[in-house]
């Protein structure tokens, strides 16, 4: 099993690949995470609602790829970019609930240069909406990265603790320096909140999956 598949089922899984460092891991997490051994995974039937709910965290399920789903809890909020983490210490950074940073990956995203600033209607104004993005393992600097954003009219969406009627915005992406296009898919309450996503952040990873199940307050 090659160093790509061993990191993506350290992600999903989050418990089977290394323990909690109770020195890196902020108090109160380590029996979060321990509560979170009683999850069962495997298809998404398999984790259990209620154990969720009684984690005192704000909390998300992400899925990479064709893996499983897993979760991941809220660690800091600074500046308006939330740090999310794993028990295996995988972070993931979000901004208006884009992915702007991640650690732990097989190839990570250390830093977007991007005009972005929020959902607004000035987002579907603007055509060939330009980004840099830079990632590690391996280093690619600076990659061109050319969005145009799409609003579609709001629909009712399951989430895991029931449904809500949220609006789509469609984000084409293409970088013809690598010959990478994906489209991204955000869903968004009536305040801008993103409580679920479909990301594509690197040519060299699978699409993410996040879905907020316990919103920061």
């Amino acid at each position: 099993m090659n160093k790509f598949i061993i990191n993506i089922f350290c992600v999903l899984s989050l418990f089977s690949c290394s323990y909690i460092d109770k020195n890196r891991i902020a108090p109160g997490y380590v029996e979060a995470f321990n509560s979170l051994k009683l999850l069962v995974y495997g298809d998404d039937s398999s984790i259990a609602p209620e154990v969720i709910k009684e984690i005192p965290y704000a909390s998300m399920l992400v899925k990479i790829g064709n893996g499983p789903k897993a979760l991941m809890i809220l660690e800091k909020i600074s500046d308006d970019e939330y740090t999310w983490v794993s028990a295996d210490e995988i972070y993931l950074v979000t901004r208006n609930g884009r992915i702007i940073k991640t650690a732990g990956l097989p190839n990570n995203l250390k830093e977007i240069i991007s005009p972005f600033n929020g959902w607004n209607s000035e987002l579907f104004r603007i055509n060939d909406f330009v980004s840099y993005k830079t990632f590690t393992d391996p280093p690619l600097n600076n990659l061109k990265v050319v969005s145009n954003y799409f609003l579609n009219n709001p629909a009712e969406e399951d989430l895991l603790f029931g449904s809500k009627t949220l609006k789509l915005i469609e984000e084409e992406i293409y970088s013809g320096e690598v010959g990478w296009s994906e489209t991204n898919k955000y869903w968004l309450d009536n305040d801008n909140f993103v409580w679920k996503s479909v990301q594509h952040i690197s040519p060299r990873l699978p699409e993410i999956y996040i879905e907020i199940t316990k919103k920061p307050r």
